[in-house]
Formats: structure tokens, C-alpha cells, sequence
């Protein structure tokens, strides 16, 4: 077998020693001298050079050029451009850094380059940063340059890079000095910067989920006392599959040391926050916070919140006397609890923007179960003919403007100017939905409604909008005798209308093909019939069996809970007094619509992360202040079903009542809302001792279950907890109580 290019250069004593440069080797034949060498140092890998043909190790053995040679490599995938580069330069010596064979360039900062680089024994590829050599001669920036690789050792999160390894690669005889470095994970993707830059802005829903990722990671950076100071979109990787990962803790302040020299500014001007620009010693984890909602102003609008002049003077004083356009200006399709959410990051008073990044990421994760799928919104859209048409009726050109932004991606959207022209498109179109201003110039509200109708073969088919700026609420749902379907008074957000439009337009379709909303209810009760489906509160019971299905196997409530919390409320109402409020507690139409709604009171928990939700020790106060946003994430959420769900209006609001008052206390020490005595809804009182029951007699991560003698007095006792006279109730039905926790 012929021998290897290796083994024919150690044959004829051409291989260099370790103290040989690349033009110091023998100069019978460069290309053998150069290829033996690459070979010897693996910068062309033994196996991938044995699993060449022979034919082509004989012609890259036999070539005599180095340039040849080099060329040949590359072509055969043998070694890079930036390698080959590196050897012409004669630089091929700093190819090789300890363990590690550098690929080529990834990026480039003050602190140092980055690297592809590949692990010579594991073969694994990394990314590697090799300090730049005016660092090296600092001893005060060296030091923060370890201090970056051990900021991100410490920190093991999803969402942020992995240091591997750390080292001194030292090459004797070579007359370089050594040269340190860190590897990281190899993170395939684009950075937030450069996608934004090349694909637009993100849809609403893509950039909660990705931000919600940021701000976990933040959370976890804060919780070991390191702030970021330099998020910005270049610094965020996002993967194929869209996961967020944060990168460049090289300018992080960690705690107990300053290590910024004086008179350097640190950080990106335009995301960098306020206070960290006055003084980047003092800054807290509040001042990422800024960054993160500059970050995701980008995202959004794809606009730099503060563009960089060049002037680095002028730009501060831009940064301190002006603020960005509202994002909802540059897109009014953008939901307005989102955009308040970026400018409350964005506030120039730490103190109010919000108390930590695991609020944020709470926050977050609170749009995503409510904001239209981004499958959705990324979906091809459907051909025109087959997609549900609108008709815009306003005699303001920025209104018209404002909706078509608002809903052409979702459906066929066209416009009229006046009632002439709207009577004449819809006989053209046969729209499915209508949203007409009542005050369009020569015909009152009514008499458009009724030409409307009478416009169309089936006038059923027709969903009808009105919208006002000057008459109230109440006069314009009055309009709803007269053939409107829906009213909404300006100004409205765009989650209302939207709302709106998907509630009509369910309830065209569910007419359209005859449904009866019977049949998942008699899935779970064989015995209801469709009567029975149609009773109070039977929409919203499925939907609360279906949550705690989800609570159930997220490991937050236990086997049975749904039924347990029905028949509770019904044994604690069947014990109250039947005077003053808590008469209502025996009409049976409110009683059927409170059980059916008491087992959702938990459902914002599903929106948290179940590593605080699980958390085997007691809380800290920024967890606390997570686990309570689960009170109005949840009650949002129902809120949002109950507008696209219209049929079951009556009990779906009760629900979000329920899920955001639960935890108001009788003394008004409780939390959303600080509500105290009888400012509580009935509902959530009622509610509030049922949950607390079942969550004694339940084991936590932090305790086993309580008995029953043990629950019933601790809810005895808490009278600056509960309402006193469901507090005497509850003491009533406790046998009842214990005897519904042990499946009796």
C-alpha cells in the first residue's frame, strides 16, 4: 500500500521538529514539507486524510506548490479558507490552541475574536474566544476577560451559552507569547440584528415566545448577582427552531468588583440604559431591563430605538432628552398591553419599569397563551377567495388604514368611504363581516344596518360591526335591536376588535353547519344531552375540565381536583345563609355558572415556570411576585375566551373573576387588587376557601398533605383571611368537606 503523504516526508527526513517554522522546512518539495506538516499538526485530520482515495492522497502528496497544495485542500474539504489563509500568511502556528484547531472567524470586539474551532480529540466543534493581544498586555482587562468565562460557567440556562473550557495554549521555541482563551457552545443561527435586518419585523406572538426565553435568562443571570449591561439584538442568537440564546458577558459587573476603567463608556449606546450611561459602576439588574425593551422595540418595529450617528456626544444627549416613537405608531396591528409592556422596560425611572426579569418573562409567557399563533401568522396566507372578507366603513382614510394593517393578514379586507359606496361593495363582495362607523355622513346608524340587510339574499349570513367615537357605550349596544351584531367604542385596542371579529365569525360558521355545542359535554357526561349542554355555565365547564386536565399533569393540582372543587362549592353555598348577597348562592342558574367556573381559578399558573411553581424550599420575594401575576395573567386569558366565545359571556367573565380575586384577603392584605371585606366578589370568596382546602389536604414540594381536622382549622382561624360568615358556613359543611377529598 502506498505510504502517506506523512510517512513518506518522515521517510525522507523532510518532517519538521516542533521548533520549526512552516519556511524553515527543508526546500526539496514545499507542498510535501507544507502538507507533511499540516498532517503532523492536525490541521488536516489524520482520518479524514485516510478517507480520501488513494488516487487523491497521491496527488496531493506528489504537488509541489504550496498554493497548489492549499487550493486542492480546500476544494477537498480538507482544511478552510480562512486556514489556508492563515498559512500563506504564514500564521499557521496560531491554527492550533491547546486542544483546540481554529475553523474560522465567527466574530470580532474589543475583548477578542471568536472563533469555529473543533475539539482535536472529541471532534466536537465549539466557539472559541481567543483575547485579543492588546488585552493580553492588560492585566485589568485580562482579568475580565476570565471573568466573562467564569461569569458563564457559572450560569447553566437553557437560553444562555455553555463555557466548556478555559486555558493558556503556550507553543515553545516559536517565539510567541502564549495566548488565552475560552470555549463556548457552537450556536447555529442568525443574530437578532441581522434577522430582523434581512426577514422584518416579528410577529407579536413569535416575539413574546422568544423574548420571554430572553428574559428568563436574565432572570437566571440576576439571581447570581450579574448584570448583563450590553443586551442588545447582536448579542442575541436565534436558532433554526427559534430558541433565544445570549451571548457577550464580557462587559457583565459582577458582584463585589469594579473593573471598569475610568472614563470608558460600556455597553451600546442606543440600548443601553439611562442610568448606565451616567455611571455603568452603579448600575442594577433593572438596566437590562432597559436593554431588553429597546431589544424588543427592534424586534418589533425593526427601527433602532436610538440610531448611532457616529457622534457619540450627540447620541447621549439624544438618549437623555428624547424618547423613541411609540411602537404602536409603527405598528397599530401590534396589541396595545404589548407595546405598553416595551415602554414600560423602557422607562426612564428604573423604579418604573418592572421589579425583575422574571416578572417579564411572566409577563411574557401571559401574551403567548392569547396573541394569535405565529404558525398562523407565519402560515402562507390562503388564497383570497377562500379567506373570510371584511368591509371597512369609515370616512377617515387613517381609520381605514389603521384596520386593513390590523386584519389583512388574516383576511380579505376591503374599504369604503361612505354608506353609497359600502351598499355597493357589499352586494358586490357579500362580505362575511361588516365594521361600519355610525356616524358616516347623510344615514343614521339604524338605516345603515337595515340597508345593509336588505342588501344581501341572506342577511343572516352578515355579521355587523358598529363603531363610535361620540355616542356612549350604552346608546350604541342599543343600536343592537336594530340588527347590529357587535358595538365597539373608539378608541378600542386592537385585541377588542379582533376578539370580536373571530367571536362572529365562529358564530356564523357554528350556524352555518348546524352545531349544537353539546357534544364535547356529553364526551365528559354521558349522561347531558344537549338541553343540558345548553344550561348555564356548560361551556365554561369544559373548559375548566380541560384546565384541570392541564393543572393535573404539570403536577400543580392533584387527581380528582376538577370534581373535588365542584362539588365543594356547591356543599360550602349549600351552608350559607340564604340572606342579604348570599341568597344568591341558592339561585341554581348562578350556582351552576360559580362551580362550573371555580376549578379554572388557577389557570394563570400554567403560564409560569414550574421550576418556581415546584420549588422544593420557600420562595424568595421576586418568586412570590411571580407565583401572584398568575392571578391576572389567568383572568386576561379568560377574558380574552369570554370575547371569542360570546355564547357563554354569562359565565366565562365570572371565571376570570374568580381566577383574579381568589387571593384578595377579608383585612385587604391580598393581592391583585388589595380588595378588602365585602369589595371582594361573592365569587372569589367563596372561591378563596374551597382553594385553600384543597391545597392543605394536597401535597406541595414543600410539605406533605395536612389532614382534614388540621385544614379545617387553620380556615377557622384565618379570619383576617376569609369572610366570617362563609368562614361559619365552611365550619357547617367541613364533615361534608372531608368526606368529598376522600371520593365519598
Amino acid at each position: 500500500m502506498p505510504l502517506s503523504a506523512a510517512e513518506s516526508v518522515l521517510e525522507s527526513g523532510l518532517l519538521p521538529g516542533p521548533e520549526t517554522h512552516v519556511d524553515e522546512m527543508p526546500s526539496a518539495s514545499p507542498g510535501q514539507a507544507l502538507l507533511a506538516w499540516l498532517l503532523d499538526n492536525l490541521v488536516v485530520l489524520p482520518e479524514e486524510w485516510e478517507e480520501l482515495s488513494e488516487r487523491d492522497r497521491h496527488e496531493l502528496s506528489r504537488l509541489e506548490s504550496r498554493d497548489e497544495l492549499l487550493a486542492k485542500l480546500i476544494r477537498l474539504h480538507l482544511i478552510t479558507s480562512f486556514q489556508a489563509d492563515a498559512v500563506r500568511e504564514n500564521n499557521g502556528e496560531d491554527l492550533i490552541l491547546g486542544n483546540y484547531r481554529l475553523l474560522d472567524v465567527l466574530g470580532q470586539g474589543g475583548m477578542g475574536t471568536v472563533y469555529r474551532a473543533e475539539h482535536l480529540q472529541l471532534r466536537r466543534q465549539v466557539a472559541l474566544k481567543l483575547m485579543a493581544r492588546a488585552v493580553e498586555s492588560n492585566a485589568r482587562l485580562a482579568h475580565r476577560f476570565y471573568a466573562e468565562a467564569r461569569a458563564v460557567a457559572r450560569l447553566q440556562h437553557p437560553n444562555i451559552t455553555t463555557c466548556f473550557d478555559a486555558g493558556r495554549a503556550v507553543r515553545a521555541g516559536l517565539g510567541s507569547a502564549p495566548r488565552d482563551y475560552f470555549v463556548m457552545e457552537l450556536i447555529s443561527g442568525q443574530d437578532l440584528h441581522c434577522l430582523i435586518a434581512d426577514k422584518g419585523p416579528l410577529p407579536p406572538h413569535r416575539a413574546c415566545l422568544l423574548f420571554r426565553q430572553i428574559a428568563d435568562a436574565l432572570a437566571e443571570a440576576h439571581r447570581h448577582d450579574l448584570v448583563h449591561r450590553d443586551i442588545k439584538p447582536s448579542n442575541i442568537i436565534i436558532t433554526p427552531d427559534w430558541q433565544a440564546k445570549v451571548l457577550d458577558f464580557g462587559l457583565a459587573r459582577v458582584p463585589n468588583r469594579n473593573m471598569t476603567e475610568a472614563g470608558t463608556l460600556l455597553g451600546t449606546i442606543g440600548y443601553m440604559a439611562p442610568e448606565q450611561a451616567r455611571d455603568p459602576h452603579g448600575v442594577d439588574a433593572r438596566a437590562d431591563l432597559w436593554s431588553l425593551g429597546a431589544t424588543m422595540y427592534w424586534a418589533l418595529t425593526g427601527r433602532e430605538p436610538y440610531p448611532e450617528s457616529g457622534n457619540a456626544v450627540r447620541d447621549l444627549q439624544k438618549r437623555f432628552t428624547t424618547v423613541p416613537e411609540p411602537v404602536r405608531s409603527l405598528r397599530p396591528e401590534i396589541p396595545r398591553e404589548l407595546c405598553d409592556l416595551v415602554s414600560r422596560l423602557m422607562e426612564t425611572d428604573p423604579d418604573k419599569r418592572f421589579s425583575s426579569a422574571k416578572v417579564v418573562a411572566t409577563g411574557l409567557g401571559g401574551f403567548t397563551l392569547w396573541l394569535p399563533s405565529v404558525a398562523a401568522a407565519s402560515a402562507p396566507p390562503r388564497p383570497a377567495a377562500a379567506r373570510e372578507r371584511i368591509l371597512i366603513v369609515d370616512d377617515e382614510p387613517s381609520i381605514r388604514h389603521w384596520l386593513r394593517l390590523l386584519l389583512k393578514s388574516q383576511y380579505d379586507v376591503h374599504e369604503a368611504e361612505d354608506a353609497e359606496q359600502a351598499l355597493a361593495e357589499v352586494v358586490k363582495l357579500v362580505p362575511d363581516i361588516v365594521i361600519a362607523d355610525v356616524n358616516l355622513p347623510g344615514l343614521s346608524g339604524p338605516e345603515l344596518v337595515q340597508q345593509l340587510r336588505a342588501s344581501v339574499p341572506e342577511s343572516e349570513r352578515l355579521k355587523i360591526i358598529l363603531v363610535s367615537g361620540a355616542m356612549p357605550a350604552d346608546a350604541l349596544g342599543g343600536l343592537a335591536a336594530t340588527g347590529a351584531d357587535d358595538f365597539l367604542t373608539k378608541p378600542f385596542t386592537s385585541t377588542e376588535l379582533l376578539s370580536r371579529v373571530k367571536a362572529l365569525l365562529l358564530r356564523r360558521q357554528s350556524r352555518q353547519a348546524g352545531e349544537v355545542p353539546s357534544g364535547l359535554a356529553r364526551a365528559l357526561h354521558p349522561q347531558h344531552d344537549a338541553a343540558n349542554a345548553t344550561r348555564p355555565g356548560a361551556a365554561t365547564e369544559i373548559l375548566s375540565y380541560a384546565v384541570s386536565r392541564l393543572l393535573t399533569e404539570a403536577g400543580l393540582v392533584s387527581e380528582g381536583h376538577w370534581q373535588r372543587v365542584i362539588r365543594h362549592v356547591r356543599a360550602l353555598a349549600a351552608a350559607a345563609p340564604d340572606t342579604g348577597e348570599y341568597a344568591r348562592l341558592k339561585d341554581p342558574a348562578y350556582l351552576d355558572m360559580l362551580a362550573a367556573a371555580a376549578p379554572v381559578y388557577d389557570v394563570g399558573l400554567l403560564a409560569l415556570s414550574r421550576n418556581v411553581l415546584l420549588k422544593p424550599d420557600k420562595l424568595d420575594s421576586d418568586e412570590r411576585g411571580v407565583v401572584q401575576t398568575h392571578t391576572t395573567a389567568g383572568a386576561d386569558v379568560l377574558l380574552t375566551v369570554a370575547d371569542n366565545f360570546a355564547s357563554d359571556a354569562a359565565s366565562l367573565p365570572l371565571a376570570a373573576e374568580v381566577a383574579r380575586s381568589h387571593h384578595e384577603r377579608w383585612d385587604g392584605t391580598g393581592y391583585p387588587d388589595s380588595l378588602a371585606g365585602t369589595d371582594i366578589p361573592l365569587s372569589a370568596r367563596m372561591v378563596a376557601i374551597v382553594a385553600v382546602y384543597e391545597a392543605l389536604r394536597s401535597r406541595r414540594p414543600h410539605r406533605p398533605p395536612l389532614s382534614h381536622a388540621r385544614a379545617a382549622k387553620m380556615i377557622g382561624e384565618g379570619s383576617g383571611e376569609f369572610d366570617p360568615v362563609l368562614v361559619q358556613a365552611f365550619a357547617a359543611a367541613a364533615s361534608r368537606f372531608d368526606k368529598i377529598h376522600l371520593g365519598q
